[in-house]
């Protein structure tokens, strides 16, 4: 493992917030090392015995939990989860575990809508403060089954089924069940996200040429509270690899996806992404705060597995594709041929589906073409005179006249998306204030109509500039959250008779009524 370590070195310098890096092979632990440093100030280092905060990791954990209940007889994954917990009967009455498990919920993504209710990235936001959230949130984007969009919600409304028909907390059960059979004895639950944690390991971000620790008071759970070690987290790994020698019942259900409603193989299963190409699958996750970002990527034909921690604000997908190259491991993603782009004219424009209301900005200058959602802006790549496609094939867009067909494989739908006229609208909304009760939150616009405040539950925000989007669509960029990855563009659509409709690519379509 010479090659990883070289190549760690260079990623990781020994100056700067670094991490660790742990490969499987043939089921058995080959590299795990640390890199760079714990902590900055103390000068300390980063090893695989560091704690670090996993994050939505943890979601493939609480799935677990879920399956050995129903394999109990305790659960079923085809009930409303109001037959566990009574008071989530205002939930949609088609909404069963299944949908939970698999993000095929519907419901918003509270830490998205946070941002909202007058939440800014340092906030103090409390569990009792999340649920209240999650209770609001209870109407869906779109019946729960038909389309796929990820929300932490979900595994918060698991881990209190879970509670409830078991007595005992999940961390508890986690416990019994998951850490100490495996010798996890240095993996637990942190659910403040401002502790401190064991050996002081700390998160950065990067301003300008200097690292500045990251500062979060968020707490979470089910969704995300799961504290551990790159040795620790390595015997999940070579257990999920060898499910049936672990003694873990259940282990092996977890990369098991339902189809989409058009008969499409779905690539979400019980906290883990599944994508298969042939007979050959790769299960994966990742898991985010600001400051602390880890993935996981698991190939069970190879038993192989890569995982990467950094304490850093930065995407370390990129380091564990490299890592997979230097050990002869390829993804499971489909292969994009691109070939020259062709003349045209520019796609730049903004481009709204009526169904899926959403709104999709496309960018194409000087033979770089983006698709951005409202998150993370997508590289694509032309694939034919009127298509392209990202390099792992998950959106492919096709050009129709003035207008583009949109499908996103792993959320499940795909759609035409008709292009917006240009305009700036910024005007009709100078000095308006809007109501969303859903949220109980006050929207104020400037006099000018180009920055705009959030009043409700979790406080005051940062003031926000607007841009205009296109005639009729305004937006607000939020790139600093309680959560990380940031909710991103927020979209502001202008409606008949005054009211907006605003939202995120994770909670769209919260109505604000004008005042």
């Amino acid at each position: 493992m010479d090659h990883v370590d070289t190549l760690a070195r260079s990623l990781l310098p020994d100056n700067a917030p670094g991490g660790a890096i742990g490969v499987i092979l043939d089921g058995g632990v080959r590299h795990a090392q640390g890199y760079g440093l714990a902590n900055l100030e103390g000068g300390t280092a980063f090893t695989p015995h560091s704690v670090f905060r996993a994050c939505s990791i943890s979601k493939q954990f609480v799935c677990l939990m879920i399956l050995q209940l129903v394999r109990e007889g305790k659960l079923s994954l085809a009930h409303h989860p109001a037959r566990y917990v009574p008071g989530l009967t205002g939930f949609d009455r088609a909404l069963t575990l299944h949908h939970l498990c698999q993000n095929r919920s519907g419901l918003r993504d509270y830490w998205c809508a946070a941002m909202l209710t007058g939440a800014r990235a340092e906030s103090r936001f409390s569990l009792d403060e999340g649920r209240a959230l999650i209770q609001s949130l209870q109407e869906p984007m779109f019946t729960p089954g038909t389309q796929y969009s990820y929300s932490n919600g979900n595994w918060r409304i698991l881990e209190w089924i879970i509670e409830a028909v078991t007595g005992t907390t999940l961390p508890a059960l986690l416990r019994a069940r998951v850490f100490d059979p495996l010798g996890m004895n240095d993996t637990g639950w942190g659910a403040d996200t401002g502790a401190a944690l064991p050996g002081e390991t700390c998160g950065y971000r990067q301003v300008g040429s200097q690292w500045k620790p990251e500062v979060t008071h968020a707490c979470w759970s089910g969704d995300a509270a799961l504290l551990t070690t790159l040795d620790d987290y390595l015997k999940w790994e070579a257990a999920m690899l060898l499910p049936g020698a672990t003694g873990l019942p259940c282990a092996d259900q977890l990369p098991f996806p339902m189809p989409h409603p058009d008969g499409a193989p779905g690539t979400y299963a019980f906290g883990v992404n599944a994508w298969q190409q042939g007979s050959r699958e790769m299960h994966w996750h990742s898991g985010a705060l600001r400051g602390w970002r880890m993935v996981q990527l698991r190939f069970p034909q190879d038993r192989a597995a890569i995982v990467v921690m950094i304490n850093r604000t930065e995407n370390p997908m990129p380091i564990a594709l490299k890592v997979a190259e230097c050990i002869g491991l390829r993804t499971t993603w489909d292969e994009v041929i691109a070939v020259p782009a062709p003349v045209r004219r520019p796609l730049t424009g903004a481009y709204y589906s009526a169904k899926l209301d959403l709104l999709a900005e496309v960018h194409d200058a000087g033979g770089n073409t983006s698709l951005d959602l409202g998150g993370e802006s997508v590289p694509l790549l032309w694939t034919g005179p009127a298509s392209l496609a990202n390099a792992s094939g998950f959106y492919c867009l096709h050009v129709t006249g003035d207008d583009i067909h949109l499908q996103a494989r792993q959320f499940g739908w795909q759609d035409d998306f008709q292009r917006v006229a240009d305009g700036d609208d910024t005007g009709k909304l100078a000095g308006v204030r809007f109501r969303g009760e859903m949220l109980d939150s006050t929207m104020s616009f400037s006099g000018d109509g180009r920055c705009l405040t959030i009043h409700g539950p979790a406080g005051d925000s940062d003031e926000y500039a607007v841009r205009p989007l296109a005639r009729g669509f305004l937006a607000f960029d939020c790139l600093r959250a309680l959560d990380e990855l940031p909710p991103g563009r927020f979209t502001i659509r202008q409606l008949d008779g005054g009211d907006i409709e605003v939202g995120c690519f994770m909670a769209r379509g919260l109505r604000f009524r004008r005042i």
